[in-house]
């Protein structure tokens, strides 16, 4: 006798393509997730926890769930198939999930199909072209626009809201049926009943789902949360009032001690002039961050500066205000796993114009090592969410994606932001060796190996390199890479290394501490180190050619946190905290408190005097800090309690 479906085969059917029948209730949405962690029932027993991530944005009224959300199933029941010696039957059952923004409304997935992973599924990656040269192997000699072909990883295979677009003939085949398994012979999926939603797997011989597996699932409402599923909500309206007065600017600094040698001698750079006292400024809007779920942690000590927030232009209409959600999260049990500590994160988009909250997003990211999201000019930003890179699109679509091979250590971009290195953590020892060599000499001194990718503007992979000790973070310009190398004492050498693999010097430098540098638009880059003497910090704006543009410095209480320039490169923004009883770095240990101040002063290039300046009535230990919008009219201040936009004067037309 036929059984009676949670989910009615008819309603699932009328999404893969066919309309329901008069009188019905609109049908389920379905949803796609992906097997984190191949199931083998041989190694299975009742009650142990397996997880998939969802791969497309569900929503289905005011219910939705966000893609990269986990899905924790439960091992229900694995027995013997009556009859068959060898055969298994297995049971399945999916745990509660909330819908995203709401702390009441739960579903419950439902399984109702199953697909084996295929040569172009969800998570693979071209391998690049061999016979293409490289930068050490990591970039191509030119990007040629006629080589950046699509394929399933970057566009199509994302592009699909929901898993009806995705069983289109032209992409997967004949669309799936509800019931259906693909690619497993011999295993047989039986639907939930009304009254219990366990799904069962059949087979006369042992199963085995293996890693990407597709899971399609149904989402109902829990009978506790009873969601409504017919009218939707706006988006909460914030609370627009203008930000506060401004504190006094901060005085002065006293002149930086003498350098070992002038490096503007040569080149004629300008000196960036110190932050002046401002006139009282309004920001143009505030937005407080508790209204949105933001949880700060004031007394949590950190080493430099925290990644827990952050705020970039998203074009130049859109601010992408990101942070830590403080939320448990479910842990995989697969030894092959390198996720080793994932965090929530929550994508607020909001409005330049008023301050309005345009959509929420909820994503985890699969590990805890690096920043989640990162400003890569003229309104694109790229995050870290579950194992990929993705490049956000308007209203936060993405756009490209890109599988992280492990754990994400560093990524930098060139200039026009079209190359990008991404450094991932390539794990050499199994978990129980890994636990083994922790538990004798501590977790920060297990030995890694590191994988170095390049990409080009498409997220298309250019090419490849295996390094077994830490790489320092390079600065990409547009046709080679900058690094910097110790030397013997205090010296430090910038090298540049062509597409070709062929190394030059690019300048020389006297630093106390490690040499920072980063790439802006313009073929600039960012120059940080600290006086021998007097151990002041300095910094200085180089070119392409290695000249000094601009030089400043800071007293040894000041803490550079974070520096920008604007996408035509007329404006160029530095963000410093002060300390008034020690001497601060990045290597310095404090409680996020102790941010108690915060100063944004923004530069005109073409002259080098100051033509704005920001002091918000809170402090940020936040390393993203601040964004300039890419028209360069406007600057989006993140600070411990709210986010303030203020308007910026027109800079001065190069000459």
């Amino acid at each position: 006798m036929k059984r009676h479906l949670l989910v009615p085969l008819a309603a699932l059917s009328a999404l893969y393509g066919q309309s329901p029948p008069p009188n019905q209730p609109p049908p389920l949405v379905p949803g796609r997730a992906e097997l984190l962690n191949t199931l083998k029932s041989p190694n299975l027993k009742v009650g142990d926890l397996f997880y998939l991530r969802t791969l497309d944005p569900w929503s289905q009224g005011d219910c939705a769930i966000p893609p990269h959300t986990t899905i924790t199933g439960r091992v229900e029941n694995p027995v013997p198939l009556p009859g068959h010696p060898h055969g298994i039957v297995l049971a399945l059952r999916f745990s509660e999930l909330p819908c995203s923004g709401s702390s009441t409304a739960l579903l419950t997935p439902v399984l109702v199909a199953i697909q084996a992973p295929g040569p172009d599924s969800y998570g693979r990656y071209n391998n690049g072209d061999p016979a293409t040269p490289v930068l050490r192997d990591v970039f191509p000699t030119e990007l040629d626009p006629t080589t950046r072909t699509t394929d399933l990883t970057s566009t199509r295979a994302y592009a699909a809201a929901e898993l009806y677009q995705l069983n289109a003939a032209p992409v997967t085949g004949k669309p799936m049926k509800a019931g259906e398994v693909r690619g497993y012979r011999g295993v047989a999926l039986d639907t939930p009943l009304r009254e219990e939603p366990v799904a069962k797997l059949f087979s006369d011989h042992k199963i085995v789902l293996d890693h990407a597996t597709e899971f399609a699932f149904a989402y109902v409402p829990t009978a506790s949360s009873n969601p409504d599923f017919s009218t939707p909500t706006p988006p909460p309206v914030p609370n627009n009032t203008p930000g506060a007065k401004l504190a006094s600017a901060t005085p002065a600094p006293p002149p930086p001690p003498e350098e070992p040698e002038d490096v503007c001698a040569s080149s004629g750079c300008r000196e960036l002039a110190p932050v002046a006292e401002t006139s009282e400024t309004r920001a143009l809007w505030s937005l407080p961050l508790a209204e949105l779920g933001y949880q700060p942690r004031p007394m949590q000590h950190i080493l430099g500066l925290d990644h827990s927030a952050s705020v970039h232009f998203l074009g130049d209409d859109q601010l992408l205000l990101t942070f830590t959600r403080h939320v448990l999260l479910p842990r995989s049990s697969d030894s092959d796993a390198w996720a080793t500590n994932p965090r929530s994160v929550r994508g607020v988009l909001i409005s330049r114009t008023d301050g309005r909250v345009v959509r929420v997003k909820d994503w985890t990211v699969s590990d805890d090592i690096a920043p989640f999201a990162w400003s890569f000019g003229n309104g694109i930003v790229i995050a870290h969410i579950g194992h990929d890179l993705v490049r956000f699109g308007p209203g936060l679509t993405v756009e490209q994606r890109f599988r992280l091979p492990g754990p994400l250590f560093l990524l930098s971009a060139s200039p026009r932001r079209d190359l990008l290195l991404v450094v991932t953590i390539h794990e050499k020892h199994s978990r129980e060796q890994h636990a083994k060599i922790a538990n004798s000499v501590g977790s920060d001194s297990v030995d890694e190996e590191y994988d170095l990718t390049g990409l080009n503007a498409d997220f298309k992979m250019t090419g490849t390199r295996h390094e077994t000790v830490p790489p320092l973070r390079p600065a990409l310009l547009q046709q080679s890479m900058i690094s910097a190398r110790p030397m013997r004492g205090m010296d430090w050498l910038l090298e540049e290394s062509t597409w070709q693999g062929e190394s030059k010097r690019f300048a020389h430098f006297r630093s106390a501490c490690p040499l920072q540098i980063e790439s802006f638009p313009g073929d600039l880059l960012f120059i940080q180190g600290c006086a021998p003497v007097g151990a002041s910090r300095w910094y200085r704006v180089l070119n392409s050619q290695g000249a000094t543009l601009f030089k400043g410095a800071r007293p040894p209480t000041d803490l550079i946190q974070q520096e920008e320039s604007s996408y035509d490169g007329r404006l160029f923004a530095i963000a410093h905290s002060h300390f008034t009883h020690q001497a601060v770095d990045r290597t310095t240990q404090l409680q996020i408190q102790d941010f108690t101040n915060l100063t944004v002063t923004v530069y005109d290039t073409a002259t080098g005097k100051q033509c704005f300046a920001a002091h918000p009535p809170q402090g940020s230990s936040q390393e993203d800090t601040f964004s300039l919008s890419p028209s360069a009219s406007t600057l989006a201040v993140l600070t411990s309690t709210s986010l303030q936009l203020f308007p910026l004067p027109t800079p001065a037309a190069k000459k």
